[in-house]
């Protein structure tokens, strides 16, 4: 028996590939920097993994109910291997091409320095969809989408359940048992979240997308994500132009998640860093 386990991160999130060889795979770690020196207030975000608590019994029906775990202290790899796509497409800004270096390596291991919260590793799958979000000006004159939401599909996973455990990020420490979950129409879905505690479930504050910031402004959080290269480095930040509209096609872009699935476009945008 096997399934297809689809992922949708959301939130504060950083694509970092590990490349196994020379055939575009290896392992796609995502990191979920801390908000060092934000801690209070609208500025803290929560790392979690939510799902439909129907998952937890054979055979059970969608409740709409979602169950929650978290994720702070974490590291998580619900596929382990090294046969991931270490692919990331255009909608993801790539940081490599300002900081002209790759993140610290000690957060893809056991040391994370305590600059992460949390951190995924996905041994298989690749990147399927994503909400392209609003058109930003990356560089001077440079218009593009960032992805606010990236979701990740890894089909034929053997088995007839998924064992969601915790590893201590730092290592060492107890594992931490996060729910074991059976498949629903050959399907399990997971939502990774990394967000303030306004927005998570089961009752996130309502959204607005008629509200955009002012134009110049920048995705509040994004400079969080400068902090895991370990040691000064450029910094570049996203400002707020106008609607997706207004934003150029990529030519590399992902397929897109259809609208009114939800997600915030304007506070935390994705980004990457290329191998």
């Amino acid at each position: 028996m096997a399934f297809t386990l689809r992922i949708t991160f959301s939130g504060l999130c950083l694509f970092v590939p590990e490349p196994a060889g020379r055939n575009g795979t290896g392992r796609m770690h995502v990191l979920m920097p801390g908000m060092f020196g934000h801690e209070h207030g609208m500025e803290r975000h929560v790392p979690v993994v939510s799902y439909d608590a129907g998952y937890l019994v054979q055979g059970g029906p969608s409740l709409g109910v979602p169950a929650l775990a978290s994720l702070a202290g974490l590291t998580l790899a619900p596929v382990p291997g090294q046969a991931a796509s270490t692919a990331l497409c255009g909608h993801i800004v790539d940081l490599k091409d300002v900081t002209r270096r790759p993140v610290d390596p000690d957060h893809l291991g056991t040391d994370s320095k305590k600059k992460l919260v949390s951190r995924i590793t996905l041994g298989a799958g690749k990147i399927t969809r994503v909400s392209p979000g609003v058109c930003w000006e990356w560089r001077p004159g440079e218009f593009r989408p960032i992805a606010h939401r990236v979701e990740w599909e890894i089909p034929g996973v053997e088995g007839d359940r998924l064992e969601l455990v915790g590893q201590p990020l730092g290592g060492g420490g107890v594992p931490k048992r996060l729910g074991t979950l059976f498949p629903r129409d050959s399907r399990i879905s997971l939502d990774v979240l990394h967000d303030t505690p306004q927005e998570l479930p089961p009752v996130p504050m309502p959204m607005d997308h008629g509200t955009p910031p002012e134009p110049g402004d920048p995705p509040k959080h994004f400079s969080a994500y400068y902090g895991v290269f370990g040691g000064p480095v450029p910094v570049v930040l996203p400002r707020y132009w106008g609607a997706l509209a207004d934003a150029p096609p990529l030519a590399n872009g992902c397929a897109e998640i259809p609208p009114e699935m939800g997600g915030r476009p304007y506070t935390c945008v994705m980004a990457g860093v290329s191998a």
